[in-house]
């Protein structure tokens, strides 16, 4: 295998210590044009290092971050400009020709293509033809070789065992489309990951490409992904059939009239029409699927998809079951015993004496009378604590208790619904893969939806000491989950669902649950949360406070973060302390999910429920 391209060669002419990366290269390479749009942000290339002796060299390999072709004729420095105006036109006049003339051979000795680069920590061995740590560092004046094809996806996937390890292929270089970059599943799983992006830099398309990979490797995992927008069902239609996933409806008002009645009649034939139209005129799709012959064929799969939509079916616990369940989010995090103490008194002098009866919405109005109905100013309950973390655990109590007590609505169908514990056994079933879209017409009742389905999951787990099948919360939008202090609202429900994020992504791992999350605004997140995560898919952030957010929680420097600016639609930037090969930037071209849905739709057939 060749290790480095043929006939082109830099120079390292400079070297600076840098708190962010260790060093900071500067190499020159001579220009031609064929050259400048060959080099790209983000390639490989191989130096001669100290470490290299009679038994033979070892090359120091770095990562350019910046490529910028030069004039010296036109100066070094904007002040040059500044010089009569006539020698400066004349001088651009003659640069101009010379970038067009040095098609593929420089002959110019004042264009130069600058380039920084920073270490990648590791060495080619040459007498070995071994990759491994770096000993010493780049040699300043040596010659710099551009790594091919091959030894680049060599180093990107280093250490990943394709036959034994379960991976999924995410890209490829986005200069080189025969570099394809894999992840470790579990490790991208289990160590947590966030997508950073501006609007329009196709999160949700990178979303459904990360969930369809998953879902196809030999390992069994389910995706539990929180869908704010309503958007994901049209971008992952053809997984929801597939593994005949489910979308979850946090109420029958998150449907449309047309689509609630064809549902509870038991898919009556009468109303499908309608249903069907209705399905597709409110299917938030991406433009490029936006078509009549693909809408016309969504049509055809809508009545199959219809029979994936469930509506979470209102348990009626017993107050034992009850109280066993909020325990633990009422007495986690680190309080004192006398706080806890506390708590353990409240619960056991509001429900002590309903142990046995099952919490109806008219036992729970009851209680809420009883023990928090408000006199001079202070519910009956709160006035015996004297800590106010207590109080505050309590008042919880109350919350959950008031949405038990808002009582019965519209009959619904029993085949089409679904509980939390119908859930939670489908999620612990190791034979298969599976995948949930929750939605609602109320953000609220997804966050409320999140903090329960993940306590209660995480609580079974560690109760039985389980940790198969691999669990994926996916929370997009997370802005609106796991918002951090300053940009907390007064709702209740942020505060639950952060909790269990940031519960989850502390401890799930143990569990084998993990935690990804999108959004455009990591400025808005809790920044312990943000830590937890090991990998990063970063595209276009053009405010300055979510780079940084970004940047510092993954210790990446400013000029790696630069070249997300030129980034196209569908590519990113991807880092991973546990998941990739390297522990380095890597620009990637991810797939786009609107042609694997539409292959899906060419080759899809109905059948009949």
């Amino acid at each position: 295998m060749e290790s480095f391209r043929k006939n082109v060669v830099g120079r390292l002419l400079w070297a600076e210590p840098d708190p962010n990366t260790r060093f900071k290269y500067t190499i020159w390479f001579d220009y031609t044009r064929k050259l400048v749009n060959e080099l790209r942000e983000g390639d490989l290339v191989a130096v001669p290092n100290f470490a290299t002796d009679s038994n033979g060299v070892r090359y120091s390999i770095l990562q350019l971050v910046t490529v910028m072709p030069r004039h010296y004729a036109l100066g070094t420095d904007i002040k040059d400009l500044k010089s009569y105006p006539g020698f400066v036109m004349q001088a651009a006049k003659s640069a101009s020709a010379d970038w067009t003339e040095q098609e593929t051979e420089s002959y110019e000795d004042t264009t130069k293509i600058i380039c920084e680069a920073v270490p990648t920590n590791l060495e080619y061995d040459e007498n070995n033809n071994r990759i491994q740590p770096e000993r010493a560092m780049a040699m300043v004046g040596k010659d710099v070789y551009i790594l091919t094809s091959e030894m680049t996806e060599k180093i990107f996937n280093r250490g990943i065992n394709k036959d034994v390890e379960n991976i999924i292929e995410i890209g490829n270089l986005i200069r080189d489309k025969n570099v394809k970059i894999y992840i470790r599943v579990e490790d991208l799983i289990k160590t947590h990951f966030g997508v950073f992006g501006f609007t329009g830099v196709g999160k949700s398309n990178l979303i459904s490409t990360l969930v369809s990979n998953l879902l196809s490797t030999r390992q069994p995992i389910k995706i539990i992904l929180f869908d704010l927008m309503d958007e994901y069902t049209g971008l992952l239609i053809d997984q929801l059939l597939t593994y005949n996933g489910k979308i979850i409806c946090l109420g029958e008002k998150t449907l449309t009239e047309s689509i609630f009645n064809y549902l509870n009649s038991n898919f009556d034939e009468r109303y499908e029409k309608t249903a069907v139209d209705e399905f597709v005129d409110t299917l938030l799709l991406p433009k490029g699927l936006k078509k009549k012959d693909v809408i016309e064929k969504f049509k055809k799969l809508a009545p199959s998809i219809l029979h994936n939509y469930k509506i979470l079916k209102k348990e009626i616990l017993s107050v034992e079951k009850f109280v066993d369940k909020i325990k633990p989010e009422l007495l986690s995090g680190s309080i004192g015993y006398n706080t806890k103490n506390d708590i353990e008194i409240a619960l056991k002098a509001i429900f002590e004496s309903h142990m046995s009866e099952k919490l109806t919405p008219q036992l729970a109005e009851s209680l809420i009378k009883r023990h928090f109905e408000t006199s001079f100013g202070t519910s009956p309950i709160t006035s015996r604590l004297n800590e106010n973390t207590a109080k505050k655990r309590i008042e919880i109590v109350k919350e959950k208790l008031q949405e038990i007590a808002k009582g019965k609505e519209e009959e619904i169908n029993s085949n089409i619904q679904i509980s939390i514990t119908d859930v939670l056994n489908e999620l612990d079933d190791e034979s298969k893969s599976g995948l949930y879209i929750v939605i609602s017409h109320d953000p609220d009742k997804i966050r409320e939806f999140a903090n329960r389905l993940g306590w209660e999951l995480f609580e079974h787990r560690r109760k039985n000491g389980k940790f198969d099948p691999l669990v994926c919360f996916v929370f997009d939008e997370a802005d609106e989950f796991m918002p951090g202090e300053t940009y907390m609202p007064k709702n209740e429900s942020y505060k639950r669902s952060r909790k269990i994020i940031e519960t989850l992504a502390r401890r799930g791992r143990k569990f084998g649950i993990g935690v990804g999350i999108a959004t455009q605004r990591s400025s808005y997140l809790d920044t312990k949360t943000i830590g937890q995560l090991h990998t990063y898919f970063i595209s276009k952030l053009p405010r300055e406070h979510d780079r940084k957010v970004v940047a510092g929680a993954f210790g990446l420097s400013e000029d790696q973060l630069t070249q997300t600016f030129k980034f196209q639609k569908g590519q990113w930037l991807l880092v991973s302390h546990e998941a990739t090969g390297i522990d380095m930037p890597i620009p990637i071209q991810a797939p786009n999910a609107e042609d694997r849905i539409r292959e899906y739709l060419k080759v899809f057939k109905h059948e009949s429920k």
